[in-house]
């Protein structure tokens, strides 16, 4: 979509431009009944009248726009995008451009916030985050020509920050294979998530080729209320499962209670392994093997796929490492 110029707005008033500024800056020199009229025009052309004077000033903004669109819940003890924004901001520094972050309940509100960022002309481009089977947001933004980066999967129109979730989950399985379980529990994410479903669809077929019983949870909505929850299910079968596997820190976090609770011997009687690593992870007794990933790193590559003019259309990370503690060695526990 076009913006409309100061000049479009001028010419459907039948006025200057500079009354059309006057008038959005709320400066004297047109008369109350011009300013209103110019207003209206404005905001019916998609401008809000606040916003209006600055950006029709300004080609650029030297900022780039992230949107979390997550409960609030999944997001306070989740130190994942603490880390990523940390990455964002120390890149976008070096870069002289900031970072624009809002956080809302809903992908249909986290569309709202994009079609305002360009009304206001608040950022150059975008940074999108947790991508969806069936997302909407890729063809917003093509529709408001913002340029965007996607962590986790490739959009037509957009750059791309790849990660290989499946792998994650091979290396997990492997791991759990070596150390002889065989029933292996699963607490899983947001359903809807495409890295989400990468991960539940390796974690099925995996088991199945390394001759495992699979048990994976309900979808979670990645709060520590949730992951005590579907653990629990989990843990509530006739014959529990050996060995467990968290999506990430929060759930590993509501996790963690449970297993005390029940009096469970980790890893004897029960093997348990986190797909993202925590510095709770690390202290608890025994500490839980995890797989080591620096979300500041993809923070940093998003922002460099956009801004760098020599910058390729993707960037495929590494594969995290894998750290063995004791929370899976059962040879050596038994």
């Amino acid at each position: 979509m076009k913006r409309p110029t100061i000049r479009d707005i001028a010419r459907l008033a039948q006025v200057s431009p500079g009354a059309v500024s006057l008038a959005l800056n709320g400066k004297p020199g047109v008369s109350e009944a011009t300013r209103q009229r110019i207003v209206e025009i404005a905001e019916a052309k998609g401008w809000t009248a606040s916003q209006a004077a600055r950006a029709l000033s300004k080609s650029k903004a030297d900022a780039v726009g992230l949107v979390l669109a997550r409960p609030q819940a999944s997001i306070d003890s989740e130190r994942f995008y603490f880390q990523f924004i940390c990455g964002m901001i120390e890149a976008l520094t070096q870069r002289g451009q900031s970072l624009v972050l809002q956080i809302v309940d809903n992908v249909a509100l986290e569309l709202e916030v994009y079609r305002a960022w360009w009304t206001e002309r608040r950022v150059d481009s975008v940074v999108l985050v947790d991508p969806l089977a069936s997302d909407p947001r890729p063809d917003r933004l093509r529709e408001l020509s913002l340029p965007f980066v996607s962590v986790g999967a490739g959009f037509d129109g957009g750059k791309a920050v790849l990660i290989d979730d499946g792998a994650i989950v091979e290396a997990a399985l492997e791991h759990l294979a070596e150390q002889g379980c065989q029933r292996i529990g699963y607490v899983c994410g947001i359903s809807n998530l495409e890295h989400s479903q990468v991960r539940q669809r390796t974690f099925m077929t995996a088991c199945t080729r390394w001759g495992m019983e699979a048990r994976m949870s309900n979808p979670t909505d990645y709060s520590e209320l949730s992951g005590a929850r579907e653990l629990e299910l989990l843990l509530s079968a006739p014959v529990k499962p050996d060995a467990v596997i968290f999506d990430n820190e929060s759930l590993l976090l509501g996790g963690l209670p449970v297993l005390s609770a029940q009096g469970l011997a980790i890893p004897h009687d029960l093997a348990v392994l986190a797909l993202e690593d925590s510095p709770v992870g690390k202290m608890v007794t025994p500490p839980v093997t995890a797989f080591d990933r620096d979300p500041s790193v993809l923070g940093a590559a998003a922002v460099a796929l956009l801004i760098d003019a020599d910058a390729p259309n993707e960037k495929v990370m590494e594969t995290p490492h894998l750290i063995t503690r004791g929370s899976t060695l059962r040879r050596v526990a038994s």
